[in-house]
């Protein structure tokens, strides 16, 4: 399936207003928020904690604006789909990295790379694998 996303960021401030598109799959996008963590349930049912199911807790950018993404299954004949997302769950190394940063109040600007979830292990519908991150002021 072929899909393109395009996010749009509103209320932006001027130091990112280049990055204002960014399609899905893109390099080096920018996303400026405050990290955190999230719990939710993990194997094997992704359902309940208290049921049994596994806790994960997972690195989250919560942005400071919200990203309104457009796509489209560009395999079927459909108008394009508009989402809100406010908070992207982190990928890879940096997440397990960063853990100790997110436990107090910060303020960050990740680089890197939009993706949509494929895995029950993804809390958020898009998620973000960055490649450089900076710590900054908001």
């Amino acid at each position: 399936m072929l899909q393109f996303i395009f996010i749009f960021f509103i209320n932006m401030s001027s130091a990112f207003a280049s990055d204002a598109e960014c399609s899905i799959y893109a390099k080096n996008c920018a996303f400026s928020g405050t990290l955190e963590t999230h719990t939710y349930p993990g194997e094997p049912n992704y359902k309940d904690i208290n049921k049994g199911d596994e806790a994960e807790t997972h690195l989250y950018l919560k942005l400071d604006s919200p990203l309104v993404i457009h796509y489209k299954d560009w395999d079927k004949d459909q108008a394009p789909i508009t989402e809100k997302a406010s908070l992207l769950q982190i990928s890879g190394d940096f997440s397990r990295r960063l853990f100790k940063v997110a436990r107090k109040p910060n303020h960050f600007v990740i680089n890197g790379t939009l993706f949509e979830s494929f895995s029950g292990h993804h809390h958020t519908h898009f998620l973000i694998d960055p490649v450089k991150i900076t710590q900054g002021n908001k």
